[in-house]
């Protein structure tokens, strides 16, 4: 098998996450610098949609093509408006990081997952967790639905 490839396309830094919006035009990046950033497949241009206060962790492309939401390991979930390139909701879901998050096929719901390793003792346990692992927001108004 060979492999060609067909372009390279370079962001200012380390992507941690890539969501590719339904009509296969453009791009969404999630990276290290904190920054979200939107690629057109087509013409190449970028730009910066929104940015984490730390590294951007994921992105996700909700189906009606308007919105983007981001996770940070800030503990933040951002909605951005893509028209506007502005954040137009801002969820603290964790107090700690959103380490990964996942988008339901529908696009109805967001569920981010944090996770910290603190020292409990001297056999080097973990700590109780000091918050649900795993919360479920509703992706059109933010609010939470289910923690675990």
């Amino acid at each position: 098998m060979k492999i060609d490839e067909l372009k390279v396309i370079k962001l200012p830094t380390t992507v941690h996450d890539l969501a590719l919006v339904a009509d296969g035009t453009r791009l969404w990046a999630a990276c290290l610098d904190g920054g979200v950033y939107g690629v057109d497949l087509e013409t190449e241009e970028r730009v910066l949609l929104g940015e984490h206060t730390r590294y951007a962790s994921g992105v996700h492309a909700l189906p009606d093509g308007k919105t983007v939401i981001s996770a940070g390991y800030d503990g933040a979930l951002l909605w951005h408006d893509v028209e506007k390139r502005s954040c137009f909701r801002r969820v603290q879901a964790h107090e700690f990081w959103s380490w990964q998050s996942a988008l339901s096929l529908d696009g109805k719901w967001i569920a981010s997952s944090t996770g910290q390793y603190l020292c409990g003792g001297y056999k080097y346990e973990p700590a109780p967790e000091r918050e649900p692992s795993v919360k479920v927001y509703d992706t059109k108004t933010g609010e939470l639905k289910a923690s675990f």
